[in-house]
């Protein structure tokens, strides 16, 4: 079973630009592959990278009843504010229970890669630091 790494396609349904991971489940039928090998996945997302399921979420996998299970993280959340070094940061944090550290590199520098490939003019927004000053 696999998972796979990349950015939500924006059409009429998805709005929001989105770093996306969609893990295919065991308990249900085998999905339609395309004509790209892929498990149907393109017809959401541009995949960028795709790996194994580890055991643990191949166990976490066997509970579920849907065909994908599909986290994001959107580009204009809060907390990551439109920055994709920020979003790539919180994938990373989040593959730190299963995935070692040199294949999230990779992740990262792939999803990195490929976000720039479909945002050419994308410049990292600059973030405003606030000075904490005490009064005592």
């Amino acid at each position: 079973m696999k998972v796979y790494y990349g950015f939500a396609k924006l059409n009429n349904v998805i709005h929001r630009d989105a770093l996306t991971v969609m893990y295919v489940n065991e308990k249900t039928t085998p999905p339609r592959i395309n004509k790209d090998g892929m498990d149907g996945v393109t017809r959401f997302m541009h995949v960028f990278y795709s790996r194994n399921q580890t055991a643990g979420e191949i166990e976490d996998a066997k509970l579920c009843n849907r065909i994908y299970t599909v986290f994001e993280i959107f580009m204009d959340d809060p907390k990551v504010k439109g920055s994709l070094n920020r979003a790539l940061d919180f994938n990373y944090e989040a593959d730190a229970n299963n995935v070692s550290k040199a294949e999230r590199e990779r992740i990262r520098t792939a999803l990195h890669d490929g976000y720039m490939k479909m945002h050419p003019k994308y410049i990292e927004p600059k973030t405003a630091f606030q000075l904490s000053i005490n009064f005592y």
